[in-house]
């Protein structure tokens, strides 16, 4: 799973306070709420959760020990991949949830988010590999299916 590498451990006071810092910074004059009531905890996730139209903070918010570009990712690289998803669903893309196809659109979003200009270069190429690899995954999924549907 590529979620697997991220950071499990829950998040300090002074960790959640810099992670609101560049919450603010990417969303510039726009208000939007980043829910910290469960950034401390262990293996907390961050998400954003449609019918709330809210993104969640969590302990994954940081890196973590994995080689994949999602593990690596930053913190910067991953809330603005949680604020392309707000932008999208604002935009009217209604993603869906079901497995291989949600691939599709976290690829979409990575690459959405790698168009901000206040992120980096090393956010944008992190993005970038992370678009690359769920559509990599999402063709793998969707190839062993049609394998399995034909009976080859």
């Amino acid at each position: 799973m590529i979620l697997s590498g991220r950071n499990q451990r829950g998040l300090s006071k002074i960790e959640i306070v810099r992670c609101q810092q560049i919450w603010k910074f990417l969303c510039g004059n726009k208000k939007l709420e980043l829910v910290i009531i469960a950034a401390h905890k262990h293996s907390s996730r961050t998400r954003f959760l449609e019918n709330e139209n809210r993104v969640y903070l969590g302990a994954d918010v940081k890196p973590g020990s994995g080689i994949e570009a999602n593990a690596r990712m930053s913190i910067v690289a991953c809330l603005a991949h949680e604020l392309a998803h707000v932008q999208r669903f604002e935009m009217g893309f209604r993603r869906t949830f079901d497995f291989p196809d949600n691939l599709i659109d976290e690829a979409e979003t990575s690459l959405h988010a790698s168009c901000f200009t206040q992120i980096g270069i090393k956010d944008r190429e992190d993005l970038i590999e992370d678009a690359r690899d769920r559509l990599i995954q999402w063709l793998s999924e969707t190839g062993r299916r049609s394998r399995n549907e034909s009976g080859t």
